[in-house]
């Protein structure tokens, strides 16, 4: 089957790109402003250069085609930390995916806990295993309602028993693949 990407509708697309590139990680986003924190789920997510390290993230934007609370205070503070989920944090994985007013925290409302380690950063999620501290680099403007941003990372945190005397890092992030998780292997709702 050859499918002409132009002769097919934006969430057809969005399945089939969805449905076989996987699994991708889970880019849980946090940022701040006005003294909230802000967490989002994101899975247009990808490495795409280890010098210098960048990565990119693709964020949406609002129902009401407003962008995104993550990328606004990206594009204004020029930081975000970036938490991998792990399967204990799937239920809190999606909750955190419901749109809330820019004024309540995801956070506060989920009773998700965050930590301050490395300063001038927004906090991390606490129980993650793995998170990535990242200034801004560039927003890349295309068409559509996607707006994808290059960020380099600028420390990484690794918890101590998740990686180990060779340097070989060892953790089960949830990944994306179409409309379930990936976890240990496994395909979950």
């Amino acid at each position: 089957m050859n499918i002409d990407f132009s002769k097919i509708s934006e969430s057809t697309r969005y399945k089939l790109m969805s449905n076989t590139i996987f699994p991708r990680p889970i880019a849980w986003i946090t940022t701040e402003d006005e003294e909230v924190v802000n967490l989002a789920p994101f899975s247009y997510f990808a490495p795409i250069s280890s010098n210098p390290p960048y990565i990119v993230v693709s964020i949406g934007h609002k129902e009401v085609g407003e962008m995104k609370d993550t990328l606004l205070n990206i594009l204004k503070h020029k930081v975000c930390t970036i938490n991998f989920a792990h399967k204990e944090q799937l239920e809190m994985l999606k909750l955190s995916a419901n749109e809330l007013p820019k004024e309540i925290s995801e956070c506060e409302k989920y009773g998700i806990e965050t930590k301050d380690i490395i300063e001038n950063f927004p906090p991390m999620v606490e129980s993650s295993y793995c998170a990535l501290f990242c200034e801004f680099v560039q927003k890349i403007d295309i068409q559509g309602e996607i707006t994808p941003i290059i960020l380099e990372i600028k420390h990484i945190y690794l918890k101590d028993e998740n990686i180990d005397e060779k340097g070989y890092i060892h953790l089960e992030n949830v990944g994306r693949v179409g409309s379930e998780f990936l976890i240990d292997s496994l395909r979950v709702k």
